[in-house]
């Protein structure tokens, strides 16, 4: 399949679409929200304006796209369905599709959706024509009153993957040789051992990691005194692993959010679902890919939940194989690459609103990665997300060495900094490497992780600060960050600015999370034993109340007369004090004992006796929702 660039002129073949659509239906329907809609074209009025591909257009698939999925949607973003009196898809194998039109969540515009899929490898003619030049306008062609663009149908490549378990990355699990917490309450956790330094920001809150490369795979809170907070194991079968966990704002709440699945190589990335829980736990959304997508799921790189307007959305990576040229690189003509792909979805609903595919608008030869002989292409590897508010995404791909900026409305890239064709000027210090988790702020500071490898390229890894000036076109470093003692991090990482102006540093395959203070000194180091890593970390403020009631269990003690009792509660954070109720019955049970909390598990040392209780407490002595354990027996 030849890869079309968005400046290319449409092919042959595309053209000769849109001429058979034309002569062979000339016909006009008009169709409604929810209506049945014909797929057809008419031959435009005298005078009537045309608008066409190379306008610019908002409209999904983008003009262009080489490697749309079979069962993809047509998408208006910007046009209510009412503006729509009729829609032609020609397929330039399958033909004419019939399909229904269906308004999009929130004001989101309309969708067309084809009544059947359309054939792998073949072009699509798209014409639509509007009830009012205003509509046209609204899509980027003022006054037009039809579009017309063409966009083309992948053809999915299989490739042979390995599960993250036999590659030896990723969510690996094995019989590595490293610490890790039993609890008497929780027998099944396997917490691996984090050592953490003095921490002089307590206010900055808890350490949200995910595990992997462990005996466990797990979603994980710790707080800034290194007590565990909250841990769930992910299941070995079928096997998963949790990336990306941090705190999120949903509906004005906090909420707890994780991707969830397995990690396939190549690419390196994964297939499973993105979660949100609220602060009591549960799963109260499950965000799926769309279109086409559903069954690979999305990947594990970036999780992003916003708003669009008034809606609550999610931004998601994936990736696709897909049959590609490859002589630019080096490869044959009918080689593999793999496209990445955004998708926006409508959290309530779980409907695409939006989608992007890199090779739609990123060439090949951009990579910095080196092709291999009978291997599919990596070209791109996307690692972050950012919405910003003025209708562009930031986002990062690693193979590139480059953050880009996306128009939403265009799909096009308004600027590029680092890799071949940066927008800017680097000036000394500012060039990075297989980077990762970029991040805009105000008076266009970004943050990102600089991997420097590998293949290595710099001494050690980075978290960089660097200021783009739009206007000169010039890009300045305000501040590196190194590790101490120096690390090298071959792949993921993460760089988080928190409200004080400290960094925050993830340094993914390497095993450390680390603060720093606005000058650059190293105030707060945090390490797991290798090989375990976290693909990022995050500090903030964390709040959990758990529906489940606390744990409980007892032990005989060594001394003569006297029992050990247990208790813990996974993801309560209010804790402060236990008290211990004992008795004949479990219908008389009387408080005999009071104590601190003393980590995630607290031992409680009584008198003998047949039946024990735990009651969890507040700062205030006053006991919390849900916090009674079960009645359980003494040893």
């Amino acid at each position: 399949m030849r890869l079309i660039a968005l400046k290319e002129k449409p092919s042959r073949s595309r053209a000769r679409t849109a001429a058979c659509a034309a002569s062979l239906f000339a016909a006009t329907a008009s169709i409604g929200p929810g209506s049945p809609a014909a797929a057809v074209v008419a031959h435009p009025p005298a005078g009537e304006a045309l608008a066409s591909a190379s306008q610019g257009l908002d409209v999904l698939p983008f003009p262009g796209t080489p490697d749309a999925a079979p069962a993809t949607n047509i998408d208006f973003p910007a046009i209510p369905a009412r503006q729509i009196a009729s829609i032609t898809a020609m397929g330039s194998r399958s033909g004419l599709h019939s399909g229904r039109l269906s308004a999009q969540p929130a004001g989101h515009g309309t969708a067309f959706t084809p009544s059947r899929p359309f054939t792998p490898g073949e072009a699509v003619s798209v014409t639509a024509t509007l009830r009012t030049p205003a509509a046209g306008t609204a899509s980027g062609a003022p006054h037009a009153t039809r579009l017309h663009y063409t966009f083309a149908i992948a053809r999915r490549a299989t490739v042979p993957v390995q599960s993250s378990s036999s590659a030896g990355i990723l969510g690996a699990t094995g019989p590595h040789r490293h610490s890790t917490h039993r609890f008497v309450t929780e027998p099944g956790f396997r917490v691996p051992v984090v050592t953490m330094g003095t921490n002089r920001d307590h206010r900055a809150g808890d350490v949200f990691l995910d595990v992997s490369r462990s005996v466990q795979s797990a979603a994980m809170i710790l707080s800034g005194r290194n007590h565990l907070v909250w841990y769930r194991p992910l299941p070995k079968r079928p096997l998963s692993s949790a990336y990306n966990v941090e705190r999120q704002t949903y509906r004005g709440q906090h909420v707890l959010t994780y991707w969830q699945g397995h990690g396939v190589c190549p690419p390196c990335g994964g297939e499973g679902d993105d979660l949100i829980l609220d602060h009591s736990y549960r799963t109260i959304h499950r965000v799926t890919a769309g279109d086409g997508y559903r069954k690979q799921g999305t990947d594990l790189h970036e999780f992003l939940v916003t708003r669009d307007g008034s809606e609550e959305v999610a931004y998601v990576p994936l990736w696709s194989p897909v049959k590609a040229n490859l002589t630019s690189v080096g490869g044959p003509s009918n080689g593999t690459a793999f496209d990445w792909i955004i998708q926006e979805i409508d959290i309530a609903t779980n409907k695409v609103i939006w989608e992007w595919q890199s090779l739609g608008h990123v060439p090949l030869t951009d990579s910095y990665s080196p092709y291999t002989p009978g291997q599919p292409y990596e070209y791109f590897h996307m690692n972050s997300i950012q919405q910003l508010s003025d209708g562009h995404l930031i986002i990062s791909a690693r193979n590139t060495w480059t953050v880009y900026s996306i128009d939403k409305a265009t799909g096009k890239i308004a600027w590029q900094l680092g890799g071949k064709h940066s927008t800017f000027r680097l000036g000394r210090g500012t060039r990075f490497y297989w980077q990762h988790d970029a991040t805009l702020h105000r008076n266009g500071l970004l943050t990102l992780f600089d991997d420097g490898a590998a293949p290595k390229e710099e001494a050690q890894s980075r978290a960089l600060e660097i200021h783009i000036g739009l206007g000169r076109h010039q890009a300045r470093l305000v501040r590196q960050f190194t590790h101490s003692p120096p690390t090298q991090t071959a792949g993921e990482g993460s760089a988080q600015l928190l409200s004080n102006r400290d960094l925050f540093v993830g340094w993914g395959y390497s095993p450390y999370f680390s603060e720093y203070s606005p000058n650059g000194a190293q105030i707060f180091n945090g390490s797991f034993q290798p090989p375990i890593q976290s693909y990022r970390a995050f500090r903030d403020r964390w709040v959990g109340m758990p529906l489940q009631p606390p744990a409980i269990a007892v032990r005989a003690s060594s001394t003569a007369g006297r029992d050990k009792v247990y208790a813990s509660w996974n993801g309560a954070t209010q804790v402060v004090r236990w008290r211990l109720l004992a008795g004949a019955s479990p219908t008389a049970l009387k408080a005999v004992k009071r104590v601190r909390r003393s980590g995630f598990e607290t031992e409680i040392e009584a008198h003998k006796a047949k039946y024990f209780e735990v009651r969890a407490l507040d700062s205030k002595g006053h006991a919390l929702p849900h916090g009674t354990s079960a009645v359980v027996r003494g040893a």
